[in-house]
């Protein structure tokens, strides 16, 4: 773990996080190992011209100090200082991010890390003040750290929360407004106060994160790995798939079936036999309206655990015929989760039988979660509600009041489709004999699609592969340079293409991006070559997955 010093603004390193200082015997010699010290921790959003661990190691420290970033980290460092701190952790800073093993450790550690400060500040850059989740004005909105998804575990994680404004005005604690922050993020102040999140619903942190954003899709699975206690490999450039391995892993460490429990607000009805799904999600936004999802603490004698396939789920379901269907292979399943403020209610889906007889099933339906209960005699909810890993005589579903018979419980096979593939990526490798700190990206165009952190654009459907697909602006030995890329269809295939040539800055990226007349088939895609940099682009695999590599080269 590396630690920021809040006098010198010097990363030093620490070896023994959580441990005490020892000696590590390394054949002949014995390495001191330091512990970690006590800590504050920095908690924002990340904007234009952060300061990067290549920044802190460069020997041109002017250059730091110049950009934008520079002044969050000594107002950060000042700040700790002043509360008694010597060390503070900030991830621009701190992380060497060029090293995918260093990034992949630290991500999985995140959550410990901040659980483990003693102090965490978040800075809200565009808040004025005088409330921590309001720009300005208590009509104003919310503040953007609230709307990212990395800072959902920043929030939840530390014990305290200092929150301050633009200004660096100290706006209370998170205990101070534990009730409306609760209240404007849909986060119980039991898990907002450092409760045992094992005992919330998977569904209901799941919707935590629901309206969150993160640049990279891989991201909104990534950045919830400790409110899961999850650790797994980073392998962006899988899309989706990211968020399907979070779920999978989470079967493996809860039988909590509420994280069955989503619903899509864009579909209607049946889907057809291609829109079929399984159990599975293909995002947190499907989670958005299960906040009311419980599940129960103590497990059920004789209950078969949820586990994983190749092709799918197996679980153990109470079922029923849906009489309401014309077709004889779709069922009602319920699931082992309380839903709504009521006792006795559990959450239902829908399922299709594949085939006339057999245990695989696919999910249809997905608009929507059904509401199951056992009713007394005078119509109402029966509070004591019914055992759902026994047979049931019958069960209302309490919306429409209709009544379906016979249930029992099964184990069957819910086969998962696959999640939308995402086409190659454009990923920006600096020269191999520079710095990546002498080599800096001022925009890209279009921004959407761009991950500063790593430098690659994601195009997020294979339609968005096109002639022109995206560009980049960069500045390296105080010259600006324009990079635009894209791919043609060739007789031989798709191509990727680039083109790299000193910028004049009169024009704006997007405009030059518009402008620009690619020639393809010529070298540089029709532009003049600079004399100082060059690019060349090609497909690879990238940990598996097709990449389009643009290396840098300096003449």
């Amino acid at each position: 773990m590396r630690l920021l010093n809040t006098k010198t603004l010097q990363i030093e390193q620490f070896t023994n996080h959580g441990g005490y200082n020892s000696l590590l015997k390394k054949g002949a010699d014995l390495i001191g190992k330091r512990a970690t010290p006590r800590y504050a921790i920095l908690s924002h959003t990340w904007g234009e011209g952060e300061v990067i661990f290549q920044d802190m190691e460069s020997k041109n420290r002017p250059a730091a100090m110049k950009k934008r970033g520079w002044r969050k980290l000594e107002d950060s460092c000042r700040r700790a200082a002043k509360d008694g701190f010597q060390y503070i952790w900030i991830d621009t800073c701190c992380i060497d991010k060029t090293s995918s093993t260093e990034l992949a450790e630290a991500i999985n550690s995140m959550f410990q890390w901040y659980k483990e400060s003693d102090l965490c500040y978040a800075f809200l850059e565009d808040c004025q003040g005088p409330l921590p989740y309001r720009t300005g004005s208590s009509s104003s909105p919310l503040p953007r750290w609230y709307s990212r998804g990395w800072t959902l575990q920043e929030l939840i994680a530390p014990k305290v929360v200092h929150f301050y404004s633009m200004a660096w005005k100290f706006l209370g604690t998170k205990d101070d407004h534990a009730i409306e922050i609760s209240r404007l993020t849909g986060i119980d102040t039991y898990s907002l106060g450092g409760g045992d999140l094992s005992r919330i619903s998977v569904a209901r942190r799941m919707s935590w994160v629901a309206t969150r954003q993160t640049t990279r899709m891989e991201d909104m699975a990534y950045s919830v790995l400790g409110i899961f206690n999850i650790s797994m490999p980073l392998l962006y450039g899988e899309g989706s798939k990211a968020f399907a391995r979070l779920q999978k892993e989470i079967m493996k460490g809860t039988d909590d079936q509420s994280l069955f429990a989503w619903s899509e607000n864009d579909s209607a009805g049946y889907r057809n036999a291609e829109e079929k799904n399984g159990l599975l999600a293909y995002s947190p936004l499907s989670f958005a309206s299960a906040a009311s999802v419980t599940r129960f603490y103590t497990p059920r004698p004789g209950h078969r655990e949820n586990s994983i396939e190749s092709q799918g789920s197996v679980v153990n379901l109470l079922m029923c015929h849906d009489t309401s269907s014309r077709s004889n292979d779709v069922f009602f399943a319920i699931l082992d989760c309380q839903i709504g403020h009521v006792p006795g209610v559990l959450a239902g889906i829908r399922l299709m039988r594949k085939g006339s007889s057999g245990n695989d099933f696919m999910r249809v339906d997905t608009s929507q979660i059904f509401q199951f209960a056992r009713f007394e005699k005078d119509g109402s909810i029966a509070v004591e509600g019914f055992d759902p890993t026994k047979e049931q005589t019958q069960l209302v579903e309490v919306r429409s009041r209709a009544v379906f018979r016979n249930w029992a419980p099964k184990t069957i096979r819910v086969l998962q489709s696959s999640p939308p593939q995402l086409p190659p990526g454009f990923w920006l490798v600096p020269p191999q004999n520079i710095s990546s700190a002498a080599i800096s990206v001022q925009t890209a165009y279009p921004v959407k699609h761009w991950d500063a952190h790593t430098w690659l654009m994601q195009p997020p459907t294979a339609d968005a592969l096109a002639p022109k697909v995206g560009a980049v602006q960069l500045k390296f030995n105080g010259k600006q340079y324009s990079l635009i890329f894209g791919v043609v269809n060739t007789r031989e295939g798709v191509k990727p293409w680039c083109a790299l040539e000193e910028s004049s800055g009169r024009v704006s990226l997007e405009q030059w991006f518009t402008q620009f007349k690619a020639q393809v088939d010529k070298p540089n895609g029709g532009a003049k070559r600079s004399p100082n940099v060059d690019v060349t682009i090609r497909l690879a695999k990238v940990s598996g997955h097709d990449m389009y590599i643009m290396q840098l080269l300096t003449r």
